[in-house]
């Protein structure tokens, strides 16, 4: 379902829209669900099918088809049991894009768009604008969508082991018309093996498998383990990345890597074992050790 593509329909004749928010803004809360106000907000307009600034306008008020009445309880239900509201609009922007989500899938995070924004920057720097790009661990396809459609000359290479999350990838690559994004079912480099490129990034599995039953309902619950697990110190997607990336690399590229929280150090050492010096730390919103540059 997506924001605002029909004809809302509505809830009840005298429907008034601030009372039913606080309504269900009440029941979400007593999930213990944060941002109460603002996740009412979007339920509703789901459920009208409508954008939020339509939503206090008359118009609503005057639309009676209880049809959403029943949508809208789906919905609220599908919340209070702690899904995660991308999973019930099916959707979620990404840099821009709208990308399909679902269950199976991993949700794009706004820090995953500032490791897109760092390579962004450093690659417009660039005085080619041709690159060969390779995205492992690609999910939704989320990064490596939005680095095809800011580099429309090169050629983006995307690889994940969960052929469900590549059904969402390919999808989103068709919706958003971009086609020159190729995505691969493997592990990390065995499906690229022949080929080198001028960028790997990726968002990789991180979290300590321990750690895991002390995620939120939302992420625990819902969203796929193998996209999250990564291994009892958190570094085992890292390890094989940086070691594959010698044969992979081109001379002077660049690897991008998202790191989990306290992980900085130990990401920083296995790259310096593997003979990288050049490494840039980079903080996301939050002041955190977010991101680490390599330089080939």
């Amino acid at each position: 379902m997506r924001w605002g593509d029909k004809a809302p329909t509505s809830i009840t004749p005298a429907f008034l829209i601030v009372d039913k928010l606080k309504e269900i803004s009440v029941r979400l809360k007593s999930a213990g669900i944060q941002d109460a106000e603002k996740e009412a907000e979007a339920l509703l307009c789901l459920a009208l099918n409508i954008e939020r600034p339509a939503l206090y306008s008359r118009d609503v008020d005057e639309i009676t088809d209880m049809t959403t009445a029943g949508t809208l309880d789906s919905m609220i239900a599908r919340r209070l049991a702690r899904e995660p509201l991308q999973y019930i609009a099916a959707e979620v922007e990404f840099f821009g894009l709208p990308l399909m989500v679902g269950h199976g899938v991993l949700i794009p995070r706004p820090e995953t768009e500032l490791l897109v924004e760092q390579i962004t920057e450093i690659l417009r720097g660039r005085s080619m604008s041709n690159f060969k790009i390779l995205d492992l661990c690609t999910g939704s396809g989320c990064i490596a969508l939005a680095l095809a459609k800011q580099f429309s000359d090169s050629a983006v290479h995307a690889v994940d082991i969960s052929e469900e999350a590549l059904n969402y990838a390919g999808a989103n690559a068709a919706a958003n018309n971009i086609l020159n994004a190729v995505f691969y079912h493997g592990h990390l480099y065995e499906p690229v093996n022949a080929m080198s490129f001028d960028v790997i990034i990726s968002n990789p599995p991180y979290i300590k498998t321990a750690d895991i039953g002390r995620l939120a309902p939302e992420i625990q619950l819902y969203e796929p383990i193998g996209a999250l697990d990564g291994g009892p110190d958190g570094l085992h997607f890292y390890r094989e990345i940086i070691a594959g990336a010698g044969s992979h690399l081109n001379t002077g590229g660049i690897m991008a890597l998202e790191l989990g929280d306290t992980l900085a150090g130990g990401v920083m050492e296995i790259a310096r074992t593997a003979g990288y010096g050049n490494l840039t730390l980079k903080a996301d919103y939050s002041s955190r050790e977010r991101f680490l540059i390599i330089h080939g």
